[in-house]
């Protein structure tokens, strides 16, 4: 191989290997382009469902205390119910011991 057929050679193949880095530098820079659009759109998605997930939890607290004051209502009604029937049920034991002549 000549002098002029080797210079073809180096030149040829210093081109290409130009145009590769050239090629390699445009594709991480378009990379980073896109890890950057896939993180904003990944933050983005996080922010999202952060914010569904307070407001369920809002949602679900305001319901949670409805139903226990709901609850608490009917417990005090029924323990109020049940402390009546107690009563009157003492008082006509009493009633029928007095009667019975069972007293002190």
């Amino acid at each position: 191989m000549n002098q002029e057929s080797l210079a073809k050679v180096q030149q040829i193949v210093g081109a290409a290997t130009e145009t590769l880095r050239t090629e390699i530098v445009a594709v991480k820079r378009r990379t980073a382009v896109l890890t950057d659009g896939v993180q904003h759109e990944f933050k983005m998605a996080a922010k999202g469902f952060q914010m569904h997930l307070d407001r369920r939890h809002t949602d679900d607290r305001v319901h949670l205390d409805e139903q226990f004051r709901e609850t608490r209502a009917l417990i005090q009604l029924s323990y109020g119910q049940i402390q009546e029937r107690v009563e009157r049920l003492e008082q006509r034991v009493r009633s029928i011991e007095q009667h019975l002549g069972l007293t002190a």
